[in-house]
C-alpha cells in the first residue's frame, strides 16, 4: 500500500550526503557545516559548488577570494567551480529585452547542465549519491536539469516571512531584496524561511520559519538599513533554522504529503508525523 507522504530523506538508507551551492560570504554554509559535523547530526557536507570564485576588494583594485571558498578550503571540502558571470552574462542586462531574457535562459540552462556534470563526475569519483542540494546564498537560477535532479530535495534560505501575499495572492517578499522591501512596506518585525526549491521565485513549500527579529531602527528605510537588519537576522533567524532544518531532515522527521496541498499548489509539510500550518515548523 502506497503511502500519503514522502520523506524529505530517509534515514534508514543511512548519513545524508549533501552538496551546497554558493555565490558568496559562505557564512550559511558556514554553519551548515558546523551542525554536519556535531554528534549524530546524520548528514555530512561533501562538496560545494560556486558560480564565481573572486570578489573585488571594497577599493576595487584586488581580487579575493569569495568567502565560501575560504570556509571549503578551512574545512577540507572539496570544491568545483564554473564562471557563471562568463557563461550566462549579466541578468540585469539581460532584463532589458525579451530577447535578452530569453537567451539569459537558454544559456543559464546550459550553465546548469555543466553544473549537474561536475556534481556527477564527483558521485562517481567519491562513490556517493547526494541526498540533498542547499543553496546558501547562490544567487543564480537553479533550474533545467539541476531542479530535476535534486527536484524536492533541495532546499534554500529565504530571509523573509513567506505567509504575507499581494491582493493577487502572490507571495509578497520574495527576491533577493525581500528585506529591503519587507521594511519598506513598514513591517516592524522579520524572519528566515527554509524552503524547498522549485521553478518558482521563492515559492516552494515552507519547511520551517525561524525566529522573529524586531526593526526598531530609522525610518525612512535605506538600503544600507536594510542590510545591517539583515546581517543581524542571519544569526538570528538564518543560522538557526536553517541547522535544525538540515539535521531534522537528515534524521527523518521532515515530508512532504502526496495527498494534501495549500491553495497555491504545494504540499503539506509534516514534521515528526504531523501535518504543519502552511509557514511549516515555526521555530520560537
Amino acid at each position: 500500500m502506497s503511502k500519503d507522504y514522502q520523506l524529505l530523506h530517509d534515514p534508514a538508507k543511512g548519513p545524508m550526503r549533501t552538496v551546497v551551492f554558493a555565490s558568496g560570504s559562505g557564512t550559511n554554509f558556514e554553519q551548515a557545516i558546523i551542525e554536519s559535523r556535531m554528534p549524530g547530526s546524520n548528514f555530512s557536507i561533501d562538496l560545494l559548488v560556486t558560480d564565481k570564485e573572486f570578489k573585488k576588494s571594497k577599493s576595487g583594485e584586488e581580487k579575493r577570494v569569495i568567502g565560501a571558498i575560504n570556509y571549503a578550503q578551512q574545512y577540507r571540502i572539496p570544491h568545483r567551480f564554473i564562471n557563471g558571470f562568463r557563461e550566462c552574462g549579466s541578468w540585469a542586462e539581460a532584463q532589458k529585452s525579451v530577447q535578452g531574457m530569453r537567451e539569459y535562459q537558454m544559456k543559464s540552462e546550459i550553465f546548469n547542465l555543466k553544473f549537474l556534470d561536475i556534481i556527477q563526475s564527483f558521485e562517481n569519483e567519491a562513490g556517493i549519491t547526494f541526498d540533498l542540494a542547499v543553496l546558501a546564498g547562490y544567487m543564480r537560477f537553479f533550474q533545467g536539469a539541476l531542479l530535476r535532479r535534486f527536484n524536492g530535495h533541495a532546499v534554500n534560505m529565504h530571509p523573509a516571512e513567506l505567509n504575507k501575499f499581494t491582493p493577487d495572492g502572490l507571495r509578497k517578499y520574495v527576491g533577493e531584496n525581500a528585506v529591503y522591501d519587507a521594511l519598506v512596506a513598514g513591517e516592524t518585525r522579520t524572519r528566515s524561511s527554509m524552503i524547498l526549491v522549485d521553478h518558482s521565485v521563492d515559492g516552494g513549500a515552507i519547511l520551517a520559519s525561524g525566529p522573529w527579529l524586531n526593526y526598531n531602527g530609522e525610518r525612512p528605510i535605506t538600503s544600507d538599513l536594510a542590510d545591517e537588519h539583515q546581517d543581524i537576522q542571519k544569526r538570528a533567524s538564518d543560522w538557526p533554522t536553517e541547522r535544525f532544518t538540515l539535521r531534522e531532515i537528515a534524521h527523518g522527521n521532515f515530508a512532504l504529503s502526496t495527498i494534501k496541498f495549500h491553495f497555491d499548489g504545494n504540499p503539506v509539510v509534516l514534521y515528526k508525523g504531523n501535518k504543519m500550518p502552511y509557514r511549516g515548523f515555526e521555530l520560537d
